[in-house]
């Protein structure tokens, strides 16, 4: 099974939950894409609302503008849900993730050879059916494929269901970036966290 087409189902509490499968995102559904990752990581509450077209266009371009540039050393992951035959409907994009082995333009400490991921996104209503960790585990494929031996992801001090995860999948803590406006208004800072990855890997 490769990296390209790494589906299943998952656990099914009742007869109608849907089959998610793995794949690399299409042209068409960036958008979508842009969607899972925006609601993931910004509010829709107060202030946030206004700003949230602004910053959903500007992941939106982020990612159309990776995607298209057809890097080999890059590729970006959707988790959909193919409904059941009582349901109906059209697939839907539970879940989403990008990862980078173009060393040059990754935040991992030089000259390894490293992978990257960014913007692991579940939709609030896919939470906790282990979304999440296929893509974790999709991305650490690919990973191997690539001939890395590590992999590399940022997450904040207080994403403690995040920490969890990445924990439970094998990642440590790197280092802690040195940040000012943590420091200064007290922010979270940003954890930098490291797997090991081997050429014979599998999930």
């Amino acid at each position: 099974m490769t990296a390209d087409a790494f589906s299943g189902s998952i656990s099914a509490t009742t007869s109608h939950s849907p089959t998610i499968e793995i794949r690399r995102a299409r042209r068409e559904e960036i958008e979508a894409v842009a969607e899972v990752i925006t609601h993931s990581f910004h509010s829709c509450q107060g202030f946030g609302i206004l700003m949230y077209p602004f910053l959903k266009l500007g992941i939106y371009e982020d990612i159309r503008l990776r995607v298209i540039g057809n890097d080999p050393n890059y590729a970006c992951f959707v988790a959909t849900a193919l409904p059941t035959a009582t349901a109906g409907g059209r697939e839907t994009i539970t879940g989403a993730v990008e990862i980078a082995g173009n060393f040059t333009h990754t935040p991992v400490p030089k000259p390894r050879q490293a992978a990257y991921i960014s913007n692991l996104a579940v939709s609030p209503n896919y939470r906790r059916k282990g979304i999440a960790r296929r893509l974790l585990q999709t991305c650490e494929q690919l990973t191997a494929q690539w001939g890395c031996e590590e992999i590399f992801l940022h997450v904040l001090e207080t994403n403690r269901q995040a920490l969890r995860l990445y924990e439970q999948c094998g990642y440590h803590l790197y280092r802690i970036e040195p940040s000012l406006m943590a420091l200064i208004f007290n922010k979270p800072r940003r954890l930098l966290l490291r797997k090991s990855i081997n050429s014979s890997y599998s999930p």
